[in-house]
């Protein structure tokens, strides 16, 4: 006779009260999905993998946000995938053992002058060549230059997500460089 399907919401119930079965069960169901995504090169991850995936549910099971426990199986095989590929993509960006040849830092300061650090009619044309930027790379670029804030405060001022905004930038600053005459524009 096979087993009865699992009752997710009461896992989820057990699990908030800290019954130690339920996160068994949870840890089972996650190292599923990280079997069916084929992650078998990042085993070493997984308990992180895990711990990130069980501290969001918990979170936002006690938020009030997973109303329906019967969408609990979809909601983690989703946050799974979600972390797993972040993960992916930090180790893709940044190789174990080979040392990046500068930090964000670094890399700004040999761009060139950005808008803050212009001066005097350079200021004057380097903010009259972003006013005639899209609207979208205009507005990440005066929060984070004119207005000296972080890009997570201009993220959270917004709404923009951090990697958009940085992709605005990044597009805003090279347009920039293009009609300044500083760099030849890409293809």
């Amino acid at each position: 006779m096979p087993d009865a399907p699992e009752d997710w919401g009461e896992v989820l119930e057990r699990l908030l009260a800290g019954d130690a079965l339920a996160f068994a069960r949870f840890n089972r169901l996650l190292t599923g999905f990280l079997v069916q995504l084929r992650a078998y090169d990042f085993r070493e991850e997984w308990e992180d993998l895990r711990q990130e995936v069980l501290v969001a549910v918990l979170q936002n099971a006690r938020a009030g946000r997973l109303r329906d426990p019967q969408a609990l199986v979809g909601y983690v095989r989703i946050i799974t995938r979600n972390k797993f590929v972040d993960r992916l993509k930090r180790r893709l960006r940044h190789p174990e053992g080979r040392a990046l040849p500068w930090d964000e830092e670094t890399a700004r300061a040999t761009a060139g002058p950005s808008p803050r650090e212009a001066t005097g009619a350079e200021r004057t044309e380097v903010w009259a060549a972003v006013a005639e930027l899209p609207e979208e790379e205009r507005r990440v670029l005066e929060g984070v230059y004119r207005e000296g804030r972080s890009y997570q405060e201009v993220s959270d001022a917004t709404g923009v997500p951090l990697g958009t905004l940085k992709r605005r930038l990044t597009r805003g600053l090279a347009a920039l460089r293009v009609r300044l005459g500083e760099a030849e524009p890409h293809g």
